[in-house]
């Protein structure tokens, strides 16, 4: 039996270099066009939940649905985002070069990398606006400075990826129960990050950009 899918509050990731303040995002906006799931934490065969004709960017701090879809009962450990490379981010405080009245752009597909797209084909980045897609799974242990735009070729929750984001809890879809996707980006603003080591390290400061999110799912009801 097919079952409700909503999808909410999401983020991304960069990798950049970081000032030693970890700061709130006031605002953070991306522009969607497809989302899918799989029942392996490799993310093969993935199942398309929605997508989007000409999505246009959207404010998704507190929680706004992203979109909806149905999927049968079962336990679905990888998400698949596929949106635009250029993400919007708005620091919450101003410090440094983060300031609380400036939006900001930010490509997180940098020039030479590719994207394994949820229909199979490969996207190129060249530093301008390009369509990829963000794995989120189980797979992952949360090693930052993987790949977040192509699939982990391990396939056992849990297990120590090099591609992909770390997803905390699976989706569940049993019954009439709704799950939400969530996103929990506090502290995770910096003046610049080294994306290796995830913290506000300090080295290389000069521009305000995200470390990764939490991910997880929730039930609603």
């Amino acid at each position: 039996m097919k079952k409700q899918f909503l999808a909410a509050g999401l983020c991304l990731m960069t990798t950049y270099s970081a000032f030693a303040v970890p700061l709130n995002a006031n605002s953070l906006k991306l522009k969607i066009y497809k989302m899918a799931v799989s029942t392996s934490p490799n993310c093969s065969n993935p199942v398309t939940v929605f997508v989007k004709s000409n999505p246009q960017y959207s404010e998704f701090k507190g929680g706004p649905t992203l979109g909806s879809g149905r999927l049968d009962d079962g336990t679905y450990p990888c998400v698949i985002i596929e949106f635009s490379d250029n993400i919007k981010v708005t620091p919450y405080s101003t410090v440094g070069v983060c300031d609380n009245t400036v939006e900001s752009t930010q490509d997180v597909c940098r020039a030479t990398s590719t994207s394994l797209l949820i229909d199979g084909t490969t996207s190129s980045c060249d530093g301008g606006d390009n369509r990829v897609a963000m794995y989120i799974t189980t797979a992952q242990d949360g090693t930052l400075g993987s790949d977040a735009f192509n699939p982990p070729a391990c396939n056992t929750a849990g297990c120590t990826a090099l591609a992909g984001l770390q997803l905390l809890s699976s989706l569940t879809v049993s019954g009439s129960a709704v799950a939400k996707f969530t996103v929990n980006t506090d502290g995770k603003v910096c003046d610049g990050n080294d994306g290796a080591s995830g913290v506000c390290a300090g080295e290389n400061a000069g521009t305000c950009n995200m470390l990764p999110p939490e991910f997880s799912f929730t039930q609603v009801n």
